[in-house]
């Protein structure tokens, strides 16, 4: 289940005609992606990727636990990637006046000029608790997260409203927050 951003590499193949092979057909289309991935590792169940913009590890994410909560899979790897590697949507942004001239995020400030693009990847490997534990002894679970939302984009004008929003997610959250008895205060997570 990987969630990924934008089309760099893909732009960048596309421009050398003379040099297209086998391999463009499907090795640029990031919908194969997850099927590339599934084949080379020999993974069977669902094969999904997912592009929501900036949310798209968090889709990723739900639909990998709802895929384990449901017994399409016993486990998933759910990942997020993120590459700039050709200028084109940097300066596409730019023009809007959507990326901040300083490069830095500033969200809800007065002071918010765009926000600062990154790049990075994450991955993860998911599987219910109760299988876990039949694998590892329990003390040696260093940190347990259990997750089940799916984030979109909101825009809201009025801030009090905005932040009484942000309160129940962070509450629904931390409410479905589980952490392993096992963990001291002050432990290398």
């Amino acid at each position: 289940f990987p969630g990924l951003m934008n089309r760099d590499y893909e732009i960048i193949t596309s421009r050398a005609v003379s040099e297209i092979n086998h391999y463009d057909g499907t090795g640029t289309a990031m919908s194969i992606a997850a099927n590339r991935v599934s084949f080379t590792f020999n993974l069977t169940g669902p094969s999904l990727t997912f592009d929501t913009a900036c949310s798209s590890f968090l889709f990723a994410l739900h639909y990998a636990l709802q895929a384990i909560k449901s017994g399409d899979c016993e486990a998933a790897i759910c990942g997020g990637v993120n590459c700039i590697i050709d200028p084109r949507t940097f300066v596409s942004l730019s023009k809007a006046k959507m990326i901040s001239p300083e490069g830095i995020s500033k969200p809800f400030s007065k002071k918010a000029d765009g926000y600062g693009r990154g790049e990075g990847c994450g991955v993860v490997f998911l599987k219910p608790l109760k299988k876990v534990r039949l694998l590892v002894k329990q003390l040696e679970i260093r940190q347990v997260v259990c997750l089940n939302f799916v984030s979109s984009a909101v825009i809201m004008t009025n801030l009090e409203k905005f932040f009484q929003f942000k309160f129940k997610i962070y509450e629904a959250f931390f409410k479905n927050l589980c952490t392993s008895p096992s963990i001291e205060k002050g432990s290398h997570i």
